[in-house]
């Protein structure tokens, strides 16, 4: 492994600098680039500090919040002028767009790296968009690539994005559409896939759209990676208190970005079939990407809570009693993780990329199923969370976390 030398190129705060960190621990990180990071400095240092901290508009603490704790002894090289590129042009591009700067991102980024030099590495981590031209040079010299494809291959994608626009005409605040943008970024993605030695991907559906483009199986791993965190303190029930037993309803969550593709229509649909069965209270926390009167005609069975502080998230893990992501498309949705981890049984699909256990640590339903999201609502409510499965969905996390840092460490260093 001492003669592993690896170059980590992450655009954007990925699952919090997961592998950068794991591969610093393991001592084979040479150099993690990335856009923006805001460092160790004592200045920096101080503005998180709470009382500071929670006075700052949300921009500064987002900047704030682009470092790692246990990185700071590890070799990081930032571009922050391109980063403010890179994030103003997210802000004045619409959702149709967004193939285009993630094309130019992912361009520009390797250009600055490339620019910056390679040293003595021997192995480059790079994800999906972010990382062509960096493999293109680095296969010319003899440098392995290894490709982290967190999301669905986008010629799966794209046929069910148009299959719901179609099915929920009217409710999309900018309908997806499949323009040139779009093929350039599936076709970049297809490179970068070609070029790549192996592939890491979080989930078995994001593997299957892989393999359904061709790609050769032999190259691909299925590597889910979460860290568990602290326990969660219950401030909002009392241990083995099922939502009927409490008298206030079943506490239904939502944490995710309110559009088409996580299949909030369904979720929605599915709570006016159980209003009047049960008492119930739903949240939905993300940016509306729906019509705002669309999410108005189901306010008598949903709170649309706007974006969330992260800060917050957890808060809203520790009141539900279930949490839902009907997602057709993903990777593997960090949510579910994040769920599991806090407790909370899920409602989800296969297509969401999650770790869940069918009928252990919730339910698995079909695609487009508002039927079957309803009857698993309806059969929580007498039963709410099982505290004392906790501790076994504790140490089936922590088990399964560490099976996948150690095949991850396998593909890097064999």
């Amino acid at each position: 492994m001492k003669n592993t030398k690896v170059l980590v190129a992450q655009l954007g705060a990925r699952k919090h600098y997961q592998e950068p960190l794991l591969f610093h621990r393991w001592g084979i990180l040479d150099r993690l680039y990335t856009d923006f990071y805001s460092g160790h400095s004592g200045f920096t240092s101080l503005l998180r500090n709470p009382i500071i901290y929670n006075n700052l508009p949300s921009s500064l603490k987002k900047g704030l919040d682009r470092y790692e704790p246990d990185l700071k002894d590890a070799k990081i090289t930032h571009f922050p002028k391109f980063g403010y590129q890179y994030v103003q042009a997210w802000k004045n591009t619409s959702l149709q767009n967004a193939s285009q700067v993630c094309v130019w991102g992912g361009r520009e980024f390797c250009r600055q790296i490339i620019k910056n030099g390679l040293e003595n590495v021997n192995v480059i981590y790079g994800f999906n968009s972010a990382c062509l031209e960096l493999f293109e040079y680095a296969k010319d010299k003899g440098i392995r690539c290894i490709l982290d494809q967190t999301f669905a291959d986008w010629q799966f994608v794209h046929p069910i994005l148009l299959k719901e626009e179609e099915y929920w005409q009217g409710w999309s605040l900018s309908p997806f559409t499949v323009g040139d943008h779009d093929l350039e970024l599936l076709q970049r993605e297809h490179c970068e896939q070609d070029l790549a030695d192996h592939i890491i991907c979080g989930s078995s559906f994001v593997k299957d759209s892989l393999l359904a483009r061709g790609v050769d199986a032999n190259k691909i791993s299925i590597v889910p990676l979460g860290r568990l965190k602290d326990e969660v303190t219950d401030q909002y029930q009392p241990i083995n208190q099922s939502p009927q037993e409490r008298g206030d309803g079943l506490r239904i969550l939502f944490v995710g970005t309110v559009s088409l593709r996580k299949g909030i229509p369904y979720l929605l649909e599915a709570l006016r079939q159980i209003k009047g069965k049960i008492p119930f209270t739903c949240k939905v926390a993300g940016a509306l990407e729906i019509k705002p009167e669309r999410a108005t005609e189901y306010s008598d069975v949903c709170e649309f809570m706007g974006r969330v502080p992260r800060s917050q998230i957890t808060d809203l893990y520790a009141w539900a009693d279930v949490f839902v992501l009907p997602s057709l498309c993903e990777g593997s949705a960090m949510v579910t993780y994040e769920s599991l981890i806090s407790g909370v049984p899920i409602i989800t699909t296969y297509n969401s990329g999650s770790i869940v256990r069918e009928g252990i640590d919730g339910f698995i339903v079909p695609v487009r199923d508002k039927d079957a999201i309803a009857n698993n609502l309806l059969e929580l409510y007498p039963r709410g969370k099982n505290y004392e499965k906790r501790a076994h969905t504790q140490e089936y996390l922590k088990n399964l976390f560490q099976e996948s840092e150690e095949k991850l460490r396998h593909i890097l260093v064999n």
